[in-house]
């Protein structure tokens, strides 16, 4: 029950604005309303109330996001954004007389304005932040990743975003009935200026966070780069395994200072006890940019978010089969180097799928860990070449089989991370040949 709440809270919150908003109005109102009219009230306080929980949302609340997760944060505000933009044109369409009637009154120039924002943040939230929609289908990501510049875009997102609500609470102070109804432009002004505060106290925090340095930068592949930051002052920050940061380069960096999320492929250990590690990737403008990134440059981490290592998992003595698919190894390699670390004994597998004999690295490591726990086995499988000595192909069933994975299938807990299409399948392996869906954890890194 407390996670169905949980996995709600978005939505009730909604629910919540709309509901005061819309009883203000209606407590105002001596006639009985009809359908249509009923309608036509719902309709402000609806988009608004989702306007709204949309910015809370962007402010990526920790307290939250540790229960819900930041995909599905980011989900849930791409949808009330969409509708939002469906109740917004609707009601256009429903009052339409012109193009003259647009700037007719301060009201009509506001909900324009508001409508033409919404629709500015619903286009460039889909260019810049949205795995939901524009990744899976193959001509938008190219559109996305080629045409349109994601700093650009997720700027345009941002102003719009703030820039709609505000013009759209004009709107509503600027229609006459509206203003003289004081229980519902109090309700009203207090929301908004909750839902902006919390945004902007947001954006404050991010500029003042501890700054780290970065102390090594490499390629441990000709495609990867690892990267290690230490506190200009003070401590690293607490956190688990498996969790992300928002990094975010500053000052003299020659790269971009958008914040970008990547997961830890350290975890607090004798060798990491001051110091978090990052094995990034180069797939865009910004990680191919980390070639002019250098030992010394500042950054900051926001974070850490993400729940991918529960702590009743933690705890448990069940055996690990972490999972990952080419960069997918990073959240899991920090699960295992915690394991080591400690001096777990339980036993683990490692299943390491990767496309070129170029992509791997670090056997070394993985073979000395063999001997610090004797009961941990690391598998890898090649799908777009073949390498002399490794199974070619993709994760399945009788792979699972021939490897001894699938005979813990009851008994193990797996943790999944890599491109979509491979988390996807290697799921519908596990569940459907008999893994409880509650022993497996899914990374779902696409926003």
């Amino acid at each position: 029950m407390k996670k169905f709440l949980i996995d709600l809270i978005f939505p009730l919150i909604a629910f919540f604005i709309f509901a005061t908003m819309l009883a203000a109005i209606l407590v105002t109102v001596k006639a009985p309303l009809g359908v249509k009219e009923l309608i036509a009230y719902s309709a402000s306080p609806i988009a608004y109330s989702f306007m709204l929980t949309g910015l809370f949302i962007a402010s990526r609340p920790r307290f939250l996001e540790k229960h819900i997760g930041m995909p599905k944060m980011y989900a849930i505000h791409a949808i009330m954004t969409l509708i939002a933009f469906i109740l917004v044109f609707f009601h256009v369409a429903n009052y339409w007389q012109g193009f003259g009637s647009m700037f007719r009154s301060p009201a009509t120039i506001f909900g324009w304005l508001g409508a033409l924002l919404i629709f500015l943040g619903l286009f460039s939230g889909a260019l810049s932040l949205s795995g939901m929609f524009i990744n899976k289908v193959k001509w938008l990501r190219n559109l996305k990743e080629k045409v349109f510049n994601r700093e650009v875009m997720l700027w345009i997102h941002r102003i719009a975003g703030v820039g709609s609500i505000i013009a759209v609470y004009l709107q509503m102070a600027s229609i006459g009935f509206l203003r003289a109804n004081t229980l519902y432009m109090v309700i009203t002004t207090f929301y908004t200026v909750l839902f902006l505060g919390y945004y902007f106290y947001w954006k404050l925090k991010t500029q003042i966070l501890p700054k780290y340095k970065v102390s090594k930068i490499y390629k441990a592949t000709p495609l990867l780069w690892v990267l290690e930051f230490e506190p200009v002052k003070g401590r690293i920050v607490n956190y688990t395994p498996g969790d992300y940061f928002f990094i975010r380069f500053k000052g003299d960096a020659n790269i971009t200072k958008e914040a970008h999320p990547f997961s830890t492929s350290s975890a607090i250990t004798k060798l990491h006890d001051s110091s978090i590690e990052f094995m990034i990737k180069e797939a865009g403008d910004w990680t191919k940019a980390l070639k002019n990134v250098k030992v010394g440059d500042i950054a900051t981490l926001e974070g850490p978010y993400g729940d991918f290592y529960p702590q009743d998992v933690r705890e448990s003595d069940r055996p690990f089969v972490l999972m990952g698919g080419g960069i997918g190894l990073t959240p899991n390699l920090s699960i295992l180097r915690s394991e080591m670390d400690k001096g777990s004994q339980r036993k683990i597998d490692l299943v390491w799928a990767l496309s070129y004999e170029s992509d791997m690295f670090m056997l070394e490591e993985l073979e000395a860990y063999k001997k610090v726990n004797p009961n941990f086995n690391y598998h890898i499988i090649f799908s777009n070449e073949e390498v002399e000595g490794y199974p070619f192909g993709f994760i399945s069933h009788p792979y699972l089989k021939d490897i001894g994975v699938a005979d813990i299938y009851q008994d193990a807990t797996f943790f999944i991370c890599g491109p979509d299409i491979m988390m996807q399948s290697t799921y519908n392996v596990l569940v459907g040949n008999g893994v409880p869906a509650n022993n497996v954890f899914v990374d779902d890194f696409g926003f």
